[in-house]
């Protein structure tokens, strides 16, 4: 048998590799669930939070900053018609609940890639399930922060323009049970996330694990032009670690709509009380009950002049069976399956 030519070699050998590079900075990819974007040395970054807002003094903010920093709720968006794809990425920084991605196509999940917090990159590989264009979505780790370096697509392939999305703007307002602690590190397995999809909206996750009422947070609203629906689910760390009275809280989340409403006083809000929890009483003698009666209270008095706004008892739609089956140590965090039964009471509240 001869051997190949060297010409036949190099044919062989640009079959096999035929792809082309796109830009993260490129135009047709679309940013979903984030307004802070920003071009640099690693690729394309992406903040729920403004950094502003981010510098203010940490008990003022009432979030960690650099769990803000994580990428929860964040989508990256994209129609094509090559049938592989691997969209690459920098892991700039992940903790110890890992990182995990999660591809869409046509709204369905096609793909996963669970990361460890000591990966420094990943590539996301895929292959389309359908003919044609499909549009694609790539869910952002809830608690890693990433840079986006970009696409690989088949040489011939292409990506079209994106259709103008009709969708309602959703702010998630919360801690780390908002944030995602519970769902294997992926945005697509959060409650906030799963509601979103059921009411045809974007979502802005900007809740932190560990956060506190933050009015800072409230303020930086100011940035959304229209928000069409707000979840407030927040007080679990005001009870057991800051030490805040009933009294306290209440003035607090007082604060909070007040600054909410300054910007959007039409927008609808959706105030949550503390879910159902096996720790119910704090150190300080104050327990999960006493905070949910405060709040009750809050909404009573506010609702005669805002109409737009709402209670959810939450210890009313959540039980012991919402919680992790993987630690049942847990005494508060929503499992995988947990989330997506709250997303669904959710739903069903929101659109009755």
């Amino acid at each position: 048998m001869k051997p190949l030519s060297i010409t036949c070699l190099l044919a062989i050998t640009s079959i096999a590799s035929a792809s082309q590079s796109i830009s993260s900075d490129d135009a047709r990819i679309q940013t979903l669930g984030t307004k802070y974007i920003k071009q640099t040395e690693f690729g394309t970054q992406y903040q729920r939070h403004c950094e502003d807002v981010l510098q203010s003094p940490r008990k003022e903010l009432g979030i960690n900053p650099d769990k803000a920093r994580n990428t929860s709720g964040i989508v990256l968006a994209f129609n094509s018609d090559s049938k592989a794809i691997t969209a690459h990425f920098d892991i700039l920084a992940a903790n110890y609940m890992g990182s995990g991605f999660g591809v869409f196509e046509n709204g369905v999940l096609i793909e996963e890639l669970k990361l460890t917090p000591k990966e420094k990159t990943a590539a996301l590989k895929f292959s389309s399930k359908s003919k044609g264009s499909s549009l694609f979505e790539i869910a952002l780790p809830s608690f890693a922060n990433v840079a986006f370096k970009g696409l690989t697509i088949d040489d011939g392939a292409d990506l079209q323009q994106n259709p103008a999305l009709d969708k309602r703007i959703y702010v998630a307002l919360g801690d780390s049970i908002s944030h995602g602690v519970g769902q294997d590190g992926a945005t697509h397995k959060t409650w906030p996330f799963l509601l979103s999809r059921q009411l045809n909206a974007e979502v802005f996750n900007l809740a932190v694990g560990g956060g506190k009422i933050s009015v800072p947070t409230a303020a930086m609203l100011s940035d959304w032009e229209q928000i069409d629906l707000i979840t407030v689910l927040i007080g679990y760390n005001d009870l057991h670690f800051d030490g805040k009275t009933p009294a306290a809280y209440a003035a607090k989340y007082n604060e909070l709509l007040d600054t909410i409403r300054t910007n959007h006083p039409n927008t609808q809000i959706y105030c949550i009380s503390l879910l159902y929890t096996d720790k119910p009483t704090a150190k300080s003698g104050h327990t999960a009950d006493e905070f949910r009666a405060a709040l009750t209270q809050v909404i009573t008095q506010r609702k005669s002049s805002d109409k737009h706004l709402f209670l959810v008892r939450g210890d009313s739609i959540t039980s012991k069976k919402n919680l992790r089956a993987d630690n049942d140590k847990d005494p508060v965090h929503l499992g995988v399956e947990g989330a997506a039964m709250l997303a669904n009471e959710l739903a069903a509240i929101i659109q009755q």
